[in-house]
């Protein structure tokens, strides 16, 4: 899946809060169709990039190209309907509404009925909700809960939660899917089936970002890793090379590898 152009272009960028400086000067990129693990120590930066990525917080310097066009300057919603979309650690479902219309509630982007369609029910606004319903339905079959549609996801067990948000986000249709440590609160069983998952959202061509205190797991399913340290990035390469990384293994353990 992947292509000589990047999807995202991340052009030395910086970040400050109250004269704290949350990054500083970072840079890669990632290409269609590819997994890339953004690992570090806590506080290293890796939500704050998150957050101006999906344009919740603008860069103080450099840029962010999201197929070719610079995002700084769009909101959170407009970014969505570019083909952004994010998870949270903390899972952020409505827990009062069933699984299938967690997922309808995703597919806001997709759907061009306001208020007044919904009021006066045009021919048009049936066939489309008719269509986010039969999206939202294979989207729970993808993720194996589609027996389980109708049920409050305030009732779903916590990684069904999980995976029900993974889904939701899928439902605005993205192509590039940024993961807030999926894996949070996770047992062995459901992070290897998480990992399966994540894996099938990336053959279907979706470009992902993955933060994930899971080693194992980023390193697995991962074909590159990009490295913050104190807001700076300090390494980026493929899994194998980043475990041999001096550098990154001092940021770690305040060692070296051993010879």
């Amino acid at each position: 899946m992947n292509s000589d152009h990047p999807l995202l272009i991340v052009e030395n960028v910086s970040k400050a809060f109250g004269g704290v400086q949350a990054l500083s000067d970072v840079s890669f990129q990632l290409f269609p169709g590819t997994i890339t693990g953004l690992i570090g120590p806590n506080g290293a930066g890796k939500t704050t990039l998150f957050n101006l990525i999906t344009g919740i917080f603008p860069a103080d310097t450099g840029d962010i190209l999201f197929k070719g066009s610079s995002t700084l300057n769009n909101t959170v919603h407009e970014l969505v309907q570019c083909g952004i979309a994010r998870t949270f650690q903390n899972v952020e479902l409505f827990e009062s509404m069933t699984a299938l219309e967690n997922i309808l509630v995703g597919q806001h982007a997709r759907t061009r009925c306001g208020m007044w369609g919904s009021v006066f029910r045009f021919p048009w606004v049936r066939h489309e909700e008719g269509r986010a319903t039969k999206i939202a339905f294979e989207l729970l079959d993808f993720i194996g809960l589609k027996e389980h549609a109708l049920r409050k996801s305030g009732d779903l067990a916590f990684g069904w939660q999980r995976l029900l948000e993974l889904a939701r986000a899928l439902a605005s249709g993205p192509r590039l899917l940024l993961l807030d440590e999926p894996a949070a609160g996770l047992n062995m069983v459901e992070t290897m089936q998480l990992g399966d998952l994540i894996r099938k959202v990336r053959d279907q061509g979706i470009t992902i970002l993955l933060v994930e205190h899971d080693m194992s797991l980023t390193m697995e399913i991962s074909d590159a890793i990009v490295v913050l340290d104190q807001g700076k990035k300090i390494a980026q390469g493929s899994p194998r090379s980043i475990q041999e990384d001096e550098a990154v293994m001092r940021a770690y353990l305040g060692t070296s590898p051993q010879k």
